[in-house]
């Protein structure tokens, strides 16, 4: 109420407002005549109101989470999208002083680091501001009866089964015997960790753009450039990359970050980890990759019949291009996501299939052969990846491990005057060519 009064006159600097509420059906007739009032209010002032309700106590079982982050989230949705239909410079939220001293409590004891320490920031990339931070409760009390602004009080701030309320009414009066300024303190120093955060995100943003590699749903770290860096950096450079990768961290804690911290020091091939919001981190090809389940499941490689040069879907994000062009390659520069084959040599149909158990490969530039599955396990590929591997054949001969080995089978030389190149599309969008 406080916020809206002060925002709706300030003079010399008139801003155009949309009022927002959220009812969360959790108590009841009370829920409803708090939106009423917030209508009325709305109308006061001759202001637009946008409502919405939501099940707030359905949402926290389909998420698995309390009623406190649940309502969070619902909020923050209703609020990003009516920004966006609003097209609003920002979205404005009360959080006083004093409740940036709970979080801040809130977060020690949950077992936050230093950037969750810093709590509550008056302003956040989302659109997020906070004009009253700095302002103590009392003195929104003061200004409110100043005022003579009306106001309701949620009956649930009182209910000490909420870890918050409990702060409020117990720990923080227990503290101010020791500090009778202890709202003010802890906020100052959230505020103080705040602008530390801000110095720090530019070092961070700055060598995860050294490290990192993303994709389509996966964020890969270089193992060996993480550990040239301190654990307090690296711990940073798993918050980048996770929140890059799931644009929120609201169920990650300080644990999560040092157990990836964990196995990117042990640096054990195929080692992994099990993360919220069905994520899983892997330790592949010297990268720690952090992906979506999905991405690390696809599905197997169905072979398909290659008739002649085109462009050749192979289902997995991943597609073949085949084109007749002149002359031999210089090998020394070829990509490893290109090949090339003698047409007289291998003429059409080829066939694209995944590799069979025990298969081998009469690799370029060495003798004899090699197991695939040992060429895989030097190159450090997950298993559970090798299936979606493309094997370019003709006949029952193997061509090209397409993007990572070649044959010496089929190849043109000096006196060939035409030539098939074989393109791989699309490895830069998925994990195992890192």
């Amino acid at each position: 109420m406080a916020l809206l009064d002060l925002l709706a006159t300030l003079p010399n600097f008139p801003l155009q407002l949309v009022v927002a509420h959220l009812n969360h059906g959790l108590r009841g007739s009370e829920s409803d005549q708090d939106q009423q009032f917030v209508q009325q209010l709305a109308a006061k002032y001759g202001l637009t109101c946008a409502t919405e309700r939501c099940d707030v106590r359905d949402l926290a079982r389909q998420l698995r989470s309390s009623l406190e982050d649940a309502g969070r989230t619902a909020r923050y949705d209703f609020f990003q999208r009516l920004r966006s239909s609003y097209q609003a410079g920002a979205i404005a939220v009360g959080h006083h002083r004093d409740d940036q001293a709970e979080t801040f409590l809130i977060r020690l004891l949950r077992g936050s680091g230093t950037t969750g320490l810093a709590s509550m920031a008056p302003r956040t990339a989302a659109g997020i501001i906070r004009p009253l931070l700095n302002i103590s409760r009392q003195e929104l009390h003061h200004y409110c009866a100043e005022r003579q602004l009306p106001f309701r009080e949620d009956s649930s701030n009182n209910d000490q089964s909420f870890l918050r309320n409990r702060i409020r009414h117990q720990l923080l009066p227990l503290l101010a015997g020791y500090n009778p300024s202890i709202s003010q303190q802890l906020a100052l120093t959230a505020r103080l960790l705040g602008e530390d955060e801000t110095l720090l995100d530019h070092c961070t943003e700055s060598v995860f753009n050294q490290l990192a590699r993303c994709g389509n749903g996966w964020v890969a770290l270089n193992v060996q450039g993480l550990s040239t860096h301190p654990r307090a950096l690296r711990l940073r450079l798993y918050r980048r990359a996770l929140q890059s990768l799931r644009g929120s961290l609201q169920r990650y804690e300080l644990r999560h970050f040092l157990l990836l911290d964990d196995l990117q020091q042990r640096n054990r091939t195929g080692a992994g980890l099990n993360l919220p919001d069905s994520t899983e981190a892997v330790v592949t090809g010297g990268h720690l990759l952090l992906a979506q389940r999905s991405v690390l499941q696809l599905p197997p490689l169905q072979p398909i019949q290659l008739p002649g040069p085109g462009i050749f879907d192979l289902g997995n994000g991943l597609s073949l291009t085949i084109v007749t062009t002149v002359g031999p390659p210089d090998w020394r520069q070829l990509s490893s996501s290109t090949c090339f084959v003698a047409p007289e040599l291998a003429p059409f149909p080829w066939i694209i299939r995944p590799y069979a158990a025990g298969e081998r490969l009469e690799l370029l530039g060495m003798q004899g052969s090699r197991r695939i599955q040992d060429i895989l396990t030097d190159l450090k590929i997950p298993r559970y990846l090798r299936a979606a591997l493309p094997l370019v054949c003709h006949g029952s001969q193997p061509l090209w491990l397409a993007g990572i080995r070649r044959t010496r089978h089929a190849l043109i030389n000096d006196t060939s005057t035409q030539s098939l190149q074989i393109t791989l599309c699309g490895t830069e969008k998925l994990p195992f060519f890192i």
